[in-house]
């Protein structure tokens, strides 16, 4: 009787989650196709001036990235030693550090994106990707990313042939902190330089 009673509640409340989780993983793999084709029209182009490419990079890179976990995630540890003030210069400086080193990379490139395939896990979404370039071999990556407070989608980290890039950076980082006498300030002024060099 109490089974028979509540069914139909059930039905009506797990039924458009399920639909809307279905909807998200097609809505996932949609968002990165566009961002790629954005990054060929507004990064990769030729045509426009190396100022034009890095602005249009950080634009696509703040808006579809969580940058501040991403931020935060590659200082690891050293994330707790700093106050917020110092924090924020983080935050600013390796923002500006992943544009000058990545923008210039796309310069000219030529391929497509096409996701594959979209999985859920934990409220993750684990998106796998081909990335398929007009001269040279296929490659295969993997994205991870969630769906914020305002109902968008926002990038974690990028597998590229089963390497994190989040991990990739975080050993770097680390080992630039141990092997400066600054520690993170020294790591950050690295980063400064290094934008400042491919911006100027």
């Amino acid at each position: 009787m109490f089974l028979k009673r509540f069914l139909p509640l059930l039905i009506i409340i797990i039924f458009p989650l399920t639909t809307s989780s279905d909807e998200n993983l097609s809505k996932s793999k949609v968002f990165l196709e566009k961002l790629g084709q954005e990054v060929i029209e507004k990064v990769s182009n030729i045509d426009i001036t190396d100022s034009e490419r890095q602005n249009n990079f950080k634009k696509l890179y703040l808006s579809s990235f969580d940058n501040y976990y991403i931020s935060k995630f590659v200082l690891g540890r050293y994330w707790k030693t700093i106050d917020k003030q110092v924090q924020k210069k983080f935050v600013d400086s390796f923002n500006n550090y992943i544009v000058a080193t990545y923008a210039p990379k796309f310069k000219g490139w030529e391929g497509t994106f096409k996701a594959v395939d979209s999985q859920i896990e934990n409220n993750y979404y684990n998106v796998k990707m081909n990335v398929i370039n007009k001269e040279g071999p296929k490659m295969k990556m993997m994205w991870k990313l969630y769906i914020n407070k305002n109902n968008k989608f926002k990038i974690l980290d990028v597998n590229l042939e089963g390497v994190s890039m989040l991990v990739t950076q975080r050993a770097e980082f680390l080992s630039v902190i141990k092997n400066h006498p600054q520690g993170v300030f020294g790591l950050i002024d690295a980063m400064n330089k290094r934008a400042s060099a491919v911006g100027s």
